[in-house]
Formats: structure tokens, sequence, C-alpha cells
């Protein structure tokens, strides 16, 4: 029988209720934690309960998120509180409790949370902690509804770890951002908004995602009080929060980094026993490319035999020839750059322009075939030809078998080509139904048949380059679907937050906006996959859809290209740790030597896109499932920058100042309220001596009155910027 939504099946009902009332203690224990420990924000609080003849331990802390929220003059920075609790004797349950609700629901990002976090302590040989024998508690506290959730990710992450390990967290630093399927700190937005919101509590260190150090606020220019332009100004991050408040401002690229500026542990990636190196990947992918290359080279002499050897109307106004000329040009610039990237051991990059080479080159052969004057069912014979290839092909696709890392990689990859394949074949077939009455349509049907038919062809070589290497992990369907659905929830929470922060910029966001568009229509193609039983392909199209949703935040006021260097050094680094490891990430590997070759062609857009890609996918991997090789250690908290004297004595003596004003103030309030409460007291008891009984009955009312719903700190500070 089951006593919960998370269907936990226990064996006795009085069982059942039992752990129902248990679990209920610590929710209220989670929920009132901050209403007690105001004054030790980020301390560890242990405990226990008996719960009959079972000790459940449990232990928590509350940290701050700064987040930021709309008023009717403008947005402003706000700080929640958010008290994470973990519980023993449970099963990895997690359970979200948010006062007011966020614009982004934060389940999502707890979960997350939990899973990045629960795959980095497994790992370490330092611990002996099972964190899948613990439940989960967040509860999240705020004085208004705050745009995003997925921005308090990292520092869930963090607190998690740290409740786990046993860790003591620092209480003067502060962070925001979203933490990623790979361990990696995603951007977000509102970052000077949420410094003030750190100050008012205190935090003389503040945690921001790498790579958002600046950011870019329209400045108006006037003349004789008239406003002549307005112009976007890009301002430094650290600046504003060391100017403003002596705040430090550290930038962070994955949790490890937090994790070290909260507690002074990390994790060291140690080598594994099974290390997987570079040269395996090489010595698979290499025979792939050198039959590409070969089979390449044979078909475009074929199609330069076709076009010589048939007769193609080549005079005013149907210059055919020379369109088909057109296209063989292609195939051979196709093949040229083959060879070159072959020669220089980017063996994927040389399968791709491999593949396109092929497409061009059978696509011509098509075209002479179709103007043999003898074949006059030739496109109905090769529309049907190709839809023979394809069911064939899609079947290998879908009956792969899955069964640990390298398999869920090749799989993924063949899958994604089955699906391309099938959107074009299903235009292909639209466009043959409708008749095919201009030469221009004919031509397209039969680039895409050409299309098709490769494509078809470069699933077999993705299943097959997994049979080179010794499989990593364990997988099965239903661990494969629900990781697929966990991905699947959190790009959407990526997509939600980043399209919220373009609505915010409006037309500012530029180009922006395409990424947040192929990443909406990645993630309704991702459902629709895992429907279609392609769970490998909508895992991993659930994580490009997060990969473009940040970069839809992380390029606004940046060129692509700014973020190359970067790009490239957080794939590199994940790749590496993936590899320690012992999994080999083809596919990330792949995607980063493209990403290599496509920035080298002034690409940079197709480059960022690759190398964030290829990290994620790596750095997932990574945290998927335990597989060992790290180990923690204490290297200490990084030293914080002072600020200087004079700022740190004006700071002092607003604290003193404040502690006065305030110790008066509570001293005379104190003494008003005993005087009022005794001489309403001696009021009542002379009115009840002097009333009959019948009359002494009255309704109480409700003392408490609800007041400001900004802190008062936050109000405070908006009030004196006016």
């Amino acid at each position: 029988m089951s006593c919960f939504l998370y269907n936990l099946e226990l064996i006795k009902y009085g069982e059942c209720i039992s752990l129902k009332k248990f679990v209920i203690i610590i929710a209220i224990i989670t929920i009132l934690s901050p209403s007690f420990i105001q004054y030790s924000i980020a301390e560890s609080n242990p405990g226990q309960i008996y719960n009959g003849n079972e000790l459940f331990f449990y232990r928590n802390v509350t940290v701050y998120a700064p987040a930021v929220a709309s008023t009717e003059d403008g947005y402003i920075g706000v700080i929640s509180t958010i008290t994470v609790t973990i519980q023993s004797n449970g099963s990895g349950r997690v359970f979200v409790d948010t006062l007011p609700l966020t614009e982004v629901d934060m389940q999502g990002s707890a979960r997350l949370a939990v899973k990045v976090a629960s795959a980095l302590v497994k790992n370490d040989e330092n611990s002996d902690i099972n964190p899948s024998e613990f439940d989960y508690f967040f509860v999240v506290r705020t004085s208004s509804p705050v745009i995003g959730g997925p921005s308090a990710g990292g520092i869930m992450t963090v607190a998690t770890i740290a409740l786990l390990q046993n860790w003591e967290m620092d209480n003067r630093t502060v962070m925001t951002g979203m933490i990623n399927p790979d361990g990696s700190i995603g951007p977000i937005g509102g970052i000077p908004q949420k410094i003030d919101a750190a100050h008012s509590v205190g935090a003389t260190h503040f945690l921001i995602p790498k790579g958002q150090g600046t950011y870019t606020e329209m400045v108006a220019t006037t003349v004789n009080g008239w406003i002549t332009t307005v112009k976007p100004v890009t301002r430094n991050i650290a600046d504003y929060a060391m100017d403003n408040y002596g705040m430090t401002v550290t930038e962070v690229a994955d949790i490890n980094e937090a994790l070290a500026n909260f507690t002074g542990y990390n994790f060291l990636f140690n080598n594994s026993e099974k290390n997987i190196t570079t040269d395996d990947y090489l010595n698979a992918i290499k025979p792939l490319a050198s039959t590409l290359l070969e089979s390449a080279r044979s078909k475009y002499d074929n199609a330069s035999l076709k076009i010589e050897n048939t007769s193609i109307p080549n005079n005013y106004p149907t210059y055919y020839r020379y369109d088909l000329l057109d296209s063989l040009k292609v195939a051979g610039e196709n093949l040229k750059k083959s060879v070159e990237a072959y020669e220089n051991e980017s063996y994927y990059t040389s399968t791709s322009e491999s593949f396109q080479s092929l497409i061009y080159s059978r696509f011509i052969i098509y075209t002479c075939e179709y103007w043999n004057p003898e074949n006059d069912t030739y496109l109905q014979s090769l529309l049907n030809k190709v839809k023979n290839k394809y069911t064939e092909a899609a079947d290998l696709a879908r009956n792969a078998d899955i069964n640990g890392f390298i398999s869920l990689q090749t799989v993924g990859a063949a899958q994604r080509r089955a699906t391309e394949a099938k959107e074009q074949l299903d235009s292909a077939e639209s466009m043959f139904n409708n008749g095919l009455f201009l030469y221009t349509q004919v031509l397209d049907f039969l680039y895409k048949n050409a299309f098709i038919y490769e494509r078809c062809n470069s699933i077999g070589w993705w299943i097959n380059i997994g049979l080179n290497f010794n499989e990593t992990g364990e997988l099965d369907k239903d661990n494969l679907d629900n990781l697929a659905l966990e991905y699947i929830e959190e790009a959407q929470q990526a997509t939600i937050y980043s399209s919220i922060i373009i609505d915010e910029i409006g037309s500012s966001a530029g180009g922006s906006t395409n990424y947040l568009n192929l990443a909406e229509e990645l993630l309704v193609s991702a459902r629709q996959n895992l429907e279609n039983d392609y769970p490998a392909l909508a895992f991993f199209e659930a994580l490009e859809a997060t990969v473009r949703a940040n970069l839809a935040i992380e390029t606004i006021g940046f060129e692509p290209q700014d973020k190359i260097e970067l790009a490239s050094e957080s794939a590199n680094n994940n790749i590496a740790k993936s590899r320690q490891q012992g999994i080999e990430p083809v596919l990330a590997v792949s995607y980063y030597e493209f990403a290599e070759s496509l920035a080298n062609d002034s690409e940079y857009d197709s480059a960022l896109l690759y190398f964030r890609y290829g990290g994620m996918i790596a750095g997932a991997l990574g945290l998927t499932e335990y597989t060992g090789g790290t180990s923690s250690r204490y290297v200490g908290v990084p030293e914080i920058f002072k600020s200087s004297g004079l700022n740190l004595l004006l700071q002092n003596i607003g604290i003193i100042i404040s502690i006065a004003i305030l110790s008066g103030a509570l001293g005379i309030i104190i003494g008003i309220i005993i005087t009022v409460v005794t001489t309403r007291k001696e009021e009542h008891r002379k009115r009840v001596r002097e009333k009959p009984i019948s009359e002494n009955s009255e309704l109480q009312t409700n003392p408490y009155v609800v007041d400001n719903e900004i802190p008062r700190s936050i109000k405070d500070y908006y009030k004196k910027q006016k």
C-alpha cells in the first residue's frame, strides 16, 4: 500500500501513519527554523527525534538568497531566506515550500540541487555518507513575490552539500546563480539589485556566475534639461559593489568554486583506474572519418561523370547544367575541407564535411537520373526507396540497447539523426502528394531525398562508434526515462526564467531572442521524443535547450566571440573531469572539436553553442550517476578583500548609531507598553467589579497587524536613494 504521493511502500499501516507524522514534524521544524535562527544564518543546526523505537537525525541551515521583486517604483532587490533540512532514514525525496510563490517554480531547482550535491558527496572517497538515505526539505520565505526561482539553485546546492558533509558555511558570503545539470553556475539577471539586498543583511562577499562581471544600463544624456540621447553603458559589477558598500565580488564557474568560497572545501577529481584516454577516442572516430572521406571522394567522382553523360538543358533561360555544376563545386569544397580536417586529426570535423559533400553529390546523381527520359516514374520510385531506407534506419535507432553512458551518447546521436530524417521525409512526402509543378520544386524534392538517405546512413555510423569503447555505468529504460524527464523540467525552468529576463530588457536583448526561441522549440521536441520512445534523444535535447536558454542571458550586451575563450576552457575542464571519472564523453569531444573548427572560421555563434553544449554533456554525464574518483579536501575560505579603513569606520559608525537609536526607541516603547497594559488592567478589573456577570463576555479582536511587505532595511535603503 502507498501512504505518500511518492509511492513509498510500507508493510504495516501503523508504520505508515507514524512516518507520516514524523515527516510532518520535520516539515514544521524546517518551516519554523527561520523564525528562531535569524541571528545564526549559515550556521548548521543539528537535532534528533525519537519516533517509537527509531531515532531520526536532522540537520538544517538557513541561508540568504537575494532576489528581484517588482514594485510600483520599478525592480528592487529583496532577500529571501532558504532553510534547508536533511533528515536521516529517508529515501532521497525532496520537499519544497515557498511563500509567496515565485514566478518560476523552485521544485525543479531544488531537485537538481539535491541531484548535483548527491553525486559529488557520493563520489567523495573521504566520505561514507549515502545521500539517497536522506530526505530533503527546502523552505523559502521572502517578503514579496519575486522574479525567478532558478537563481537560487547554486546556494541551495552549496547548502545541501555542506549539510551532508557537516561543513560550516561562511556567514559573510551571499550568492546568486543557477545550478546546471553539469554542476556549472548558470547566468542570472538583476545582479546590482541583488547586491543591494545582500548589503542589507550585512554581506561583505558576493558570488556571481563567471562571465557576468559587467552589466549594461541605459543612460540618458541631457542638455539644458532636455534628454538628447539614451544609450547603453557597460558598468563593472565589482566596482558597483565596492564603491557603494565596500563589498567584494567573486565570479565562480561551478559548484566546486562556490563551495570553496563558502566552506573552504572543494572536490579533487582523482585519476580513475579505468581511465579512457584521448587515444581511445581518436582510434574510434578515425576509421569512420577515413571511410566517409573515401566514400565522399567516390560519390563526387560519380556525380562528375553523371553530369558529363546526361543531357541536361542548358540554354536561356534554363541553365540547368550550370546549376548542377554549382552544386558539384559545393561538394568539392566540402570534400577539400574534409581532407584538411582529416590531416589535422580533426576527425569529427572531417566526417561532418564528408557528410555535406555526400549530400550534394547524391543530389546531383538524383537530378541527372531524373532527366533520363526512360524514368517516367522516377520520383515515385525514389520516394519509395528512401522511405524504406528510413524505416530500416529508424528501427535501428529505436531498438538500439542503452546500457550505460557510452551507448547513451551514441544512441542519442543516432536517434537525433533519425528524427531529422523523419522531418525531411514528411516534408518530401507532402510535396509529392501536393504535386511538383515547378522545376524548383523538383530540385527541392530531390535534395530532401538525398539528405534523408545520407542521414539514415549516419545512424548506423553512430551506433557502431559505441562498440569501440568499454561501457561505463549502468542505465535501464526506466532510469533513462526519469532522467530525461528531470532534465526536461530543468530546461523548462531555465527557458521560462530567460524569457522573463528578456521581456524585461526588451529590444536591447538583441540576438538573445534567437537562442530563446530555439530553446523553446527544443523543449517541445524533447517532450515529444520522450513520448515517442526516444529517451536518449530527449535527454540531449533537454541539455541543449538549457544551454540555449542560458546563452540567451549570457550574451546580452556581448558579442559571441567575447565568450568563446571562457566557453572553451569550461568545456575542456568538464571533458577532463569526465575522463578522470572513467567516462569517455564521445559526443562532448566531438562537439568540442567541431566548435574549434567553427571558431577558426570565425563562425562564433555556432562555435559558442557547441563549446557550451559539449561542456554541458561532459559535465552532466559525470553527475548523472555515482562513478567515484573524487575526494574532498579543506583548502580554506579565500581571503575576502577588505574595504578601506574609512569605509569600515563609516559602516561601523552607522551600525553603532543604529543600535543606539534602536535601543533607545525600544526602551521607550517597552515603557509605554508596560504603562498602557498596567492602566488597562486596572480599568478592566474596575469594570468587572461594577458590571453583572452576563456583561463580562467580550469578543477578542486580533492584535496582530501585518506590517511592511518589503524588509525594513531594504525599504529604508531605497527610500534613501530617492
